[in-house]
């Protein structure tokens, strides 16, 4: 009786026995889609992370070596650092008396100042990338054709303003001009110009020309500092040309020669 009941019940338990093995064969496999599906996403975002690195760095080289050299502001009308806005009126009543020689040192020395300090940058720019997080690569690789520039001027705007004030200050201090600019300020507050400086005598002329035309106004107040208007114009320089490295690599990036490149920004 018993042998008949066994009989009987072994197609069910052969039944059961092929559907745990599918059932197990189901669970193998979709354990192991979720963890090629894991692994894909971790490469996917370590991808993006070192593509976003490597376009960093190349737009923060180029901008350093290109307006880390003599001439690198002043010769290139992108970025070369005009005179501020409030001696403007100053500067071309002083070319009329015959200081254009003078207006153009004064914007020479503003732009090689910028030039010098540069390079100091360069490990900071560099520090920030290697700071970078997987969040904030993906959030760059997401966003605008300067998500990236953006990215360096949040993080590292500061750090890099910082290290290229005293270099800025100490380029202006050993320029003669320097000394007619503040002296030109002083013609504007009303004093008198300083006994035998020619440069001097001449800016006071043009600064009351500027007051007789109606543009007082612009002329620099006692309390502006060129040294601060250098180093926005400076960082502004940097930032513009990573900018258009970025949108270059972004919009062409098969050009850049790097595999990680366009891997990332080639989608």
């Amino acid at each position: 009786m018993l042998s008949k009941k066994l009989i009987l019940l072994a197609p069910l338990l052969l039944c059961a026995a092929n559907w745990q093995d599918a059932v197990n064969t189901a669970v193998s496999a979709t354990s192991t889609s979720k963890t090629t599906a894991s692994s894909s996403s971790t490469t996917s975002q370590s991808s993006a992370t070192s593509g976003v690195k490597e376009a960093l760095s190349l737009g923060a080289q180029q901008a350093v070596s290109l307006l880390g050299k003599e001439g690198g502001f002043l010769n290139n009308s992108a970025v070369k650092i005009p005179l501020p806005a409030s001696i403007k009126p100053v500067a071309t009543a002083a070319e009329k008396l015959g200081g254009k020689s003078y207006v153009d040192d004064f914007v020479k020395t503003m732009n090689s100042a910028a030039s010098k300090s540069v390079p100091k940058t360069a490990s900071i720019f560099s520090d920030t990338i290697s700071a970078m997080s997987i969040e904030d690569a993906n959030a760059i690789v997401k966003g605008s054709n300067t998500a990236a520039t953006d990215y360096f001027k949040t993080k590292a705007g500061t750090k890099l303003l910082s290290a290229i004030m005293p270099i800025i200050k100490e380029s202006m201090n050993e320029s003669q001009v320097m000394s007619s600019y503040q002296s030109l300020k002083g013609f504007a507050g009303g004093s008198n110009p300083v006994a035998g400086a020619s440069n001097n005598a001449l800016m006071g002329q043009a600064s009351s020309i500027a007051k007789g035309l109606g543009m007082g106004d612009s002329v620099p107040s006692g309390d502006e500092s060129i040294e601060d208007y250098i180093g926005r114009k400076t960082l502004d320089g940097l930032f513009y040309m990573i900018a258009e490295k970025e949108k270059a690599l972004r919009s062409n990036p098969l050009a850049s020669g790097s595999s990680i490149i366009q891997q990332v920004f080639g989608k």
